[in-house]
């Protein structure tokens, strides 16, 4: 029912969804000064880092994320990853990787080890802090309009 309610609203709820991601998309490209391939070198290896941490810890907590990150619990379950998974994972070319990861690293938003691999830094998510907290109010904004289309009947008039 639902995936028919979707089709009968796609282009609505494409319009609101790629609106969205439009301006979350030119935001990023400010913020990493123009450079969205070095974004999502960062994002992969922060979800990467985060991702194990995060299913078998944080989701299951009653504390949350945020809360166990504060206190460092973290940093132990750290997933490591290195510039050929990153390149694996995204398509970009190796070097390219390689590249971003040092403009990254010069930022302070990335750390390398003695043997190349990646790490988000610890505290890494006050720098960005306000930018994601704009981008979850805009996310929860646009999903709430998502919902309000998906969810509203079908006028007499329309055929």
């Amino acid at each position: 029912m639902r995936n028919q309610q979707a089709q009968a609203r796609h282009l609505e709820l494409s319009f609101l969804i790629g609106g969205f991601v439009t301006d979350h998309l030119i935001r990023v490209h400010h913020l990493f000064e123009g450079d969205l391939v070095a974004a999502l070198v960062l994002a992969t290896v922060a979800n990467r880092n985060m991702q194990r941490y995060y299913e078998d810890v944080a989701r299951k907590s009653g504390e949350g994320l945020d809360k166990l990150v504060d206190t460092g619990d973290h940093l132990a379950h750290m997933r490591h990853c290195n510039a050929y998974s990153v390149a694996s994972a995204t398509g970009i070319p190796r070097e390219t990787v390689r590249r971003k990861v040092r403009w990254l690293e010069q930022k302070g938003w990335l750390t390398v080890g003695t043997r190349g691999e990646l790490l988000i830094p610890a505290g890494i998510g006050k720098q960005f802090a306000q930018f994601d907290s704009t981008t979850i109010d805009r996310f929860l904004d646009t999903a709430r309009e998502g919902l309000r289309v998906f969810d509203r009947k079908e006028s007499a008039t329309s055929s």
